[in-house]
């Protein structure tokens, strides 16, 4: 049976310690981020990842997001997180800014894109919680707690998932509506520079070129993620 916990300033650490426990033993959890609930799991466990994605309902080969606690382990996970990218996470995370990086072949993950894909979408959320899990356990590998195609499901009673399906609910009430993330990856994979904003989202192009001056706003805008 799953376990609930109504998050409080008083349990906050043991809602941390529960979800931590229930992740490790390859458990998927339902978490507040920003604006909607989201189904977590460890990123580097295959079984949970493809049952988030069975639980939504995606098509083959769509890979999670991942989400970490802080942005200093992505130097073990990504091969161009440079200066330019470190200047972005460092002035805007945690928050709603979302980088498309290429991780290290060597990584034993499979964000449910057969482990080909040449890029992965990561960021530190604002969400205190979610944050202290993934400095808990390591990576997560985030999706939203909804059908594909629907909106954010912004109260964790509609959640569309089986109680059985799930290890961990850690309920902070009605969640804002808000804007999804803006998303920056680069125009040639392996190449410095060349950032591109692929969508404007809860940070404008304006905010980020006055980070990065050469930043420009090029590319198919993206359909919404965490």
């Amino acid at each position: 049976m799953a376990q609930y916990i109504t998050l409080t300033p008083e349990n906050f650490q043991e809602a941390v310690e529960s979800s931590t426990a229930a992740l490790n033993d390859g458990g998927i959890a339902v978490l507040a981020a920003e604006h909607g609930y989201v189904y977590a799991c460890n990123a580097f466990d295959h079984d949970a990842v493809s049952r988030i994605h069975t639980l939504r309902g995606d098509q083959a080969y769509t890979a999670c997001q991942v989400m970490v606690g802080k942005s200093d382990v992505l130097a073990g996970l990504s091969t161009d997180f440079d200066d330019e990218m470190k200047l972005l996470a460092d002035s805007l995370w945690p928050g709603l800014l979302t980088l498309h990086l290429m991780p290290h072949y060597g990584l034993n993950w499979d964000l449910g894109d057969g482990g080909e894909l040449s890029e992965f979408a990561v960021r530190v959320p604002g969400s205190e919680l979610l944050r202290a899990v993934a400095e808990s356990t390591g990576p997560l590998a985030i999706a939203s707690a909804a059908i594909v195609g629907r909106p954010a499901t912004r109260e964790i009673n509609f959640v569309p998932a089986l109680e059985s399906s799930i290890a961990i609910y850690v309920d902070e009430g009605t969640l804002p509506e808000g804007p999804a993330s803006t998303v920056i990856r680069r125009k040639i994979l392996g190449v410095s520079g060349g950032l591109e904003m692929t969508r404007e989202g809860a940070i404008s192009l304006e905010k980020l070129q006055a980070i990065v001056p050469t930043l420009m706003a090029l590319g198919a805008q993206e359909p919404p993620v965490n």
